[in-house]
């Protein structure tokens, strides 16, 4: 197996992994740009957690951050390579480094900054890499990065959804589509604690501009201002929760801040385990900004689903291939306050609606998207380039 040692040198105070080669040659090397907080994170954790023992996993990032505490607890090796500066390329020769040493059967790039570091050594030492960064489902509109060529220097690609790997013009024989799996341990302890006589409507997400938290807020003041015509304004009967973090959470702030004092909108930071207020939510609703982002297979569609909760989300990306339209829940035009707050007024007029499509999404999540055909599609990758 791989053994961690703890390095005393340097400044980022991390593990070092050193050259134990397990029987059979199964080590993965997961290859990342950072440990921050978000969605890529959450499935590069879940899946080094559960791959063994099949394969070895060891860890290796560019920088830190929330996620790393999460792999050093799960004991995995784990090396953090940090930076001095935003344009400092030692980590890429840091990385090279670690290639020779440990030998890895297989590289698992996550993302394109650490498909470049990792490309080069790989092609030097034989190591065959697979290019996991496709996490969304359009081309990235920074065309002067090297987004849409990196995954295409790969010995194999793999998306998280059909619709990335048709964007990145990635052939059937090479690409591979993987979706997220979400991990039903996260449930334990998750009360569903919803309040009488009002009706919840949850948005998770990083508060940055790709995501249209502001048609949430315009859909929201469209049926308020709707309870308000009908002599129903004496209670908040609707309620709003944006739970995240990020860019633009003052200025979302500052833009509704009468809804908050209203009582009909909440911001939440969730931390890293949303769960506890996605649960008390009668339905989930995901909007995108489509000149910016298309979604790949959406971590929080999948919490959402996972919580039995009816979904509202915009056309994006793999939306779809996510969200049963009028069965699991709508997918509506990206950018519309009028459709969603359509649609969210017939889920609370319609409880048996939202009730059967909450129950149809919950076993779409357990039957699909579940940790066991994760593991079991990127074991056999695995197997697939080393041939073990």
């Amino acid at each position: 197996m791989v053994r961690c040692h703890r390095h005393h040198g340097g400044s980022s105070g991390v593990l070092s992994l050193h050259e134990h080669r397990p029987q059979c040659g199964r080590r993965v090397l997961l290859v990342t740009a950072s440990l921050n907080m978000g969605g890529l994170e959450r499935q590069l954790v879940l899946l080094a957690r559960a791959l063994r023992p099949a394969w070895d996993p060891a860890v290796w990032t560019v920088d830190g951050g929330p996620y790393a505490d999460i792999v050093r607890e799960a004991g995995l090796p784990l090396r953090i390579a940090g930076r001095k500066t935003r344009l400092d390329v030692t980590p890429s020769f840091e990385l090279w480094r670690v290639l020779r040493e440990a030998r890895p059967a297989v590289v698992h790039s996550w993302h394109w900054m650490s498909s470049a570091a990792a490309l080069p050594a790989c092609r030097s030492l034989g190591v065959p890499l697979v290019d996991g960064s496709i996490r969304r489902g359009d081309l990235p509109h920074e065309r002067w990065r090297p987004h849409a060529c990196l995954p295409l220097l790969a010995d194999m690609v793999v998306a998280n959804s059909q619709a990335g790997l048709r964007a990145y013009g990635v052939s059937s024989d090479r690409g591979r589509v993987i979706y997220n799996a979400f991990d039903e341990s996260r449930l334990k302890g998750v009360r569903a604690d919803r309040v009488p006589d009002v009706f919840t409507v949850v948005m998770a997400a990083r508060m940055a501009p790709d995501k249209d938290f502001r048609s949430v807020i315009a859909a929201a003041r469209l049926l308020v201002a709707d309870d308000r015509a009908a002599g129903r304004d004496m209670a908040p009967c609707w309620r709003f929760r944006l739970v995240g973090n990020g860019p633009e959470r003052d200025r979302l702030l500052a833009m509704s801040q009468d809804l908050v004092d209203l009582g009909h909108l909440e911001f939440i930071d969730g931390g890293l385990e949303p769960l506890g207020y996605v649960a008390g939510a009668d339905v989930g609703v995901l909007m995108t900004d489509p000149t910016r982002l298309a979604e790949g297979c959406s971590n929080s569609i999948l919490e959402y689903m996972a919580c039995g909760l009816p979904v509202v989300c915009a056309d994006s990306g793999g939306n779809r291939e996510v969200v049963l339209d009028g069965r699991t829940g709508f997918v509506i035009p990206s950018g519309s306050a009028t459709a969603l707050a359509d649609r969210l007024r017939r889920l609370r007029i319609d409880p048996l609606l939202a009730e059967g499509m909450g129950t149809t999404g919950r076993r779409r999540v357990a039957d699909l998207f579940n940790l066991h055909h994760l593991v079991e599609a990127w074991s056999s990758v695995y197997a697939e380039l080393t041939g073990c």
